[in-house]
């Protein structure tokens, strides 16, 4: 991945993080994307470029997601239903290495969520919400003096608790993304994201609060899909 690291942030004075203008970016493989520091497209990829990122194991993430990532400053809150499952050939540590990815030790941002829907396997799920545990764990220890200490949540419950989401969502301090596939970019087939929404504006908050805490109809079964 052509990234280079995290700058550090000042975690004393924090500043406000700007976002552009409402914008849609492929996600796409090296050396087709708009300049020499990303792989990222404002437009639609060449088929050299599809076939490329199709073959490719993991998939070319998409640059300025992970970048706004590592310069929040307060949330980042993600919905969707598969985050964690792999594309074939890829392995499962592979997936979660590509989403630690996003929160380096010098992190900022304390309230991290992620939503997604119920792992196949019990224990696998156990097993991610250890790592990110674990992951936590170490932001904190580099940063003792930040403001407040960092929580990484993981629920397992959309498909079970909200079963009414088809799209891929990610609010980065007060920025809403949105995905046509895996959030980040981390799916091979051609996919779109869009970007500089005002996540207030939209109530993308309070769309992902209705989402975490679930619809109590659908535990008592008044919801038919």
């Amino acid at each position: 991945m052509a990234l280079a690291p995290p700058r550090p942030v000042n975690v004393t004075a924090p500043v406000t993080r700007p976002y552009p203008e409402p914008q849609i970016l492929w996600p796409t493989f090296p050396g087709y994307g708009d300049d020499s520091r990303s792989s990222d497209s404002c437009a639609f990829p060449s088929l050299p470029a599809i076939k490329a990122r199709r073959a490719a194991r993991p998939a070319e993430v998409l640059t300025a997601f992970v970048e706004a990532a590592w310069m929040a400053q307060d949330r980042i809150l993600i919905l969707d239903d598969f985050l964690f499952k792999p594309q074939e050939g890829q392995s499962l540590q592979s997936r979660y290495d590509q989403i630690l990815f996003w929160l380096p030790d010098i992190l900022v941002a304390n309230d991290i969520r992620v939503l997604t829907n119920s792992h196949e396997d019990p224990a696998e799920q156990d097993a991610i919400q250890k790592l990110f545990n674990e992951h936590v764990a170490t932001i904190n220890q580099h940063n003792p003096r930040r403001a407040g200490a960092a929580r990484i949540e993981i629920r397992f419950s959309l498909g079970r608790r909200f079963p009414y989401v088809h799209d891929r969502f990610a609010i980065i301090d007060d920025e809403l993304w949105h995905f046509g596939a895996t959030v980040g970019g981390l799916h091979s087939l051609v996919n779109a994201a869009t970007r500089g929404w005002n996540a207030e504006t939209h109530d993308a908050v309070r769309f992902f609060k209705d989402a975490w805490d679930g619809d109590d109809d659908v535990q008592r079964g008044g919801f038919h899909g």
